[in-house]
């Protein structure tokens, strides 16, 4: 259990001792190398596995992007694509609380700040990203700036994950992986089949996954007077089991039928069930018992989501293309819930049973066209749109007994979503060594909800963006380049945030309030800054350093309500903000930097990020929470007397206290990682890995703190986390 924060130093310290042994090993005799050879003889260097491929992208495209390979996702056998995001350059994930989805985040941001898109879209409501499985993606684009193609919802950045295309070639694959994770065993399964027939290829990918959880969480509630004395102190603890069980298939098909003609049909379809019983017993050691002491949570939820995208690309000889696609989407959450309550006496007070749910349906449209003005001389137009209409339901039925007063919900809903953009971007080499990408793009929305007890809620904004980004290679060099972006950005409201409904806490205080939406939140705006230093090293392999600044306007942040004695916390525009910070990565073979070490893939990435809100006294009055500080180093070695390739990746993630209004201060713990791999090939079309993840096993803590002019109350969280160990099977047929 970690309870004191690790220092900057402390983390980079780490690091340097994980590579040192790692080198040192694979030096000494572990990677069992022959005897170094003669001066006279010639030397045979083992490959550089640092793709070509993935830095000339990066190193030759104006608008500033890194991308990660299919190859590097897959390398520790995740089997959920959240697994895969943590180990990418300037991203942390968050854990989701009661083990639900977690969350991303660029620069320390997220809630909106980090744009997730798939396939260059914008997922609708309701889809959780980490249903996505690593083996249906071919790749990852971080993109630190914006990009008028994308939305400028990005204050943060954008993460764009690229499934995986129709196969040139036929392809059977098959991967059967067993988790073992606090002495649960779970199981996940994957198969692609592809194939090329004629001007007709497809790829068919199929997942399957189901796991089991167990824990106990322990939280602990203190109260204080003015004067700092005790009256109150709860300990609470909570058993929490359950299932999932789920898959997904995501099938393209492409139809080159001409040299200038391509029509492609790409869609996604993902379905789960979820149960869990969450059995919670609070003690009282000093002051009065909470309403509920003692209660029992049994949750089940169906998920269903399918979207589908027809796709058309022409091409010209002389350079111009039209890329149009049009496609729809529906989404359908089912949840049910009973609650049984009881005070410290034992007493039966409440049952509750709990129906609600959402679909979300509609329909998306988006193209460009693109044509070569002059040589090096290219711009593009384009457009997107969606119209998505979203239900809702709640019902809730409560028995009470020993003279409790009922709480009866009947709720729906139904929220409209109608977005327009177009966008204009020119990509230009204005000299030998500059290149220069402008764009411009503007983005409405227009929200409505209607519901059987709010009154219609109406929300619509727009907002303008220009980027400009300017790359220039430095004169007398082909490794070194300069990269420097300026735009406009903003952070929408969410639907969920617009709809003045309330979420009502079964023991409502200070520190677990109720939550309501609200209507009239405007957009987030934000000037955004992005310069950065890239070396090329020869052979492959990239190092840069880069700094970016934000400063933010109608900042969106959750004040804290007391309403006739019921706290209610709900969104609202609360002034401004600044974001700054300083992002380190490098990625390249061992040997590149030490010529005598031995033929490793090392990389490394340093994120150090601050941010200020006016509106919240300092010190750290940090934005969304803000991660001021997150370190990734990794290495992968391929033995050279057996068939095998290891791998082994530490993250750290920083925590400590941070100001959340004039009256609250949350902590979260930091947060170190260590995972491991190893495959071992027995044929080119069999290969068995087994990998480890979470092998310090380190709890998560949080706390969450108010005071005032009455005394404070401080909310202590515990939840543990297991070590994981997972062997898979993969055979190419």
């Amino acid at each position: 259990m970690e309870r004191e924060p690790l220092g900057v130093a402390g983390a980079i310290g780490s690091m340097r001792t994980l590579l040192a042994c790692v080198a040192f090993a694979t030096t000494t005799g572990l990677a069992q190398q022959p005897e170094p050879k003669k001066p006279d003889e010639p030397k045979k260097f083992e490959p550089i596995e640092v793709k070509a491929g993935e830095q000339d992208e990066r190193k030759q495209s104006t608008a500033a992007k890194i991308v990660v390979n299919r190859d590097e996702i897959l390398k520790y056998g995740d089997t959920t694509i959240l697994d895969s995001m943590k180990r990418l350059p300037g991203v942390t994930v968050v854990p989701g609380a009661r083990g639900g989805a977690g969350e991303i985040r660029m620069r320390g941001l997220g809630s909106g700040y980090t744009q997730i898109l798939v396939n260059g879209e914008r997922m609708p409501p309701g889809f959780a990203i980490d249903s996505l499985p690593p083996d249906l993606i071919e790749r990852i684009e971080i993109y630190r700036s914006a990009n008028a193609e994308f939305s400028t919802q990005s204050i943060a950045g954008t993460i764009n994950i690229v499934l995986r295309t129709a196969a040139t070639q036929r392809q059977r694959e098959v991967k059967l992986t067993v988790n073992a994770e606090h002495r649960i065993p779970t199981f996940n399964g994957v198969a692609t089949v592809s194939d090329k027939v004629g001007a007709f290829s497809y790829t068919l990918p199929l997942n399957i996954n189901q796991f089991r959880f167990e824990n106990v969480n322990l939280s602990e509630q203190v109260g204080a007077d003015p004067a700092g004395g005790e009256y109150l102190r709860y300990v609470s603890q909570q058993e929490n089991h359950g299932h999932f069980v789920g898959g997904n298939i995501g099938p393209r098909l492409n139809w080159d039928f001409s040299k200038t003609h391509t029509l492609a049909i790409e869609a996604f379809t993902n379905w789960n069930r979820f149960w869990g019983q969450f059995d919670e017993r609070i003690n009282t050691a000093l002051g009065t018992p909470p309403q509920f002491s003692t209660s029992q949570l049994d949750f089940g939820a169906v998920f269903y989501h399918g979207r589908a995208s027809l796709r058309y690309i022409h091409k010209w000889d002389d350079g111009r293309r039209l890329e149009a696609r049009a496609g729809g989407f529906y989404t359908r959450r089912h949840t049910f819930a009973i609650l049984d309550a009881y005070n410290a006496a034992g007493t039966y007070l409440l049952h509750r049973s709990v129906e609600g749910g959402f679909t979300d349906s509609g329909a998306t449209s988006g193209g460009k066209y693109s044509l070569p003005l002059a040589k090096d001389h290219q711009i593009a137009l384009g457009w997107d749109a969606s119209l998505g209409r979203r239900e809702e339901f709640r019902f809730q039925d409560d028995t009470t007994f020993a003279g409790l007063q009922a709480f009866n919900i009947n709720e729906t809903y139904d929220a409209r979503v109608l977005r327009l953009a177009a966008f204009a971007q020119d990509e230009w080499e204005v000299a030998d060594r500059v290149s220069l990408y402008l764009g411009l793009r503007w983005e409405g929305i227009d929200t409505r909800t209607v519901g059987n007890v709010i009154q219609e809620a109406r929300n619509r904004s727009g907002v303008t963006s220009p980027i400009v980004q300017v790359l220039w290679k430095l004169p007398g060099t082909e490794k070194d380049q300069l990269r420097a972006g300026l735009a406009r950005t903003y952070k929408a409201p969410n639907t969920f945030d617009l709809v003045p409904r309330r979420f009502v806490a079964n023991n409502n205080t200070a520190t677990t309030p109720d939550f309501q939406g609200n209507p009239d939140l405007k957009p987030e705006l934000a000037w955004s800054v992005d310069t950065a230093y890239e070396h090329y090293f020869t052979g492959g392999g990239v190092f840069s350093v880069s700094a970016f600044a934000r400063r933010i306007e109608n900042v969106m942040l959750r004040e804290l309500l007391c309403v006739n004695g019921t706290y209610i916390t709900r969104p609202a525009n609360l002034g401004n903000a600044r974001v700054r910070g300083i992002e380190m990565d490098l990625k390249t073979n061992l040997r590149t930097l030490v010529t005598a070490a031995p033929s490793m893939d090392v990389r490394a990435n340093l994120t150090f990020a601050n941010s200020a809100v006016d509106a919240i006294p300092r010190p750290n009055n940090r934005l969304d929470q803000q991660t001021k500080f997150s370190a990734n180093l990794g290495f992968d070695y391929k033995f050279t007397a057996a068939p095998l390739s290891v791998g082994a990746n530490y993250t750290f993630r920083g925590g400590g206290p941070v100001r959340v209004s004039a009256t609250q201060i949350n902590y979260t713990s930091p947060k170190r990682s260590l995972d491991g791999y190893g495959v071992w090939k027995f044929s080119p079309s069999t290969q068995l890995r087994v990998a480890l993840s979470n092998v310090l096993g380190q709890d998560n803590l949080n706390v969450a703190q108010f005071f005032d002019s009455t005394g404070a109350l401080k909310l202590t969280r515990t939840e543990p986390t297991f070590r994981r160990i997972s062997v898979t099977l993969e055979v190419k047929l």
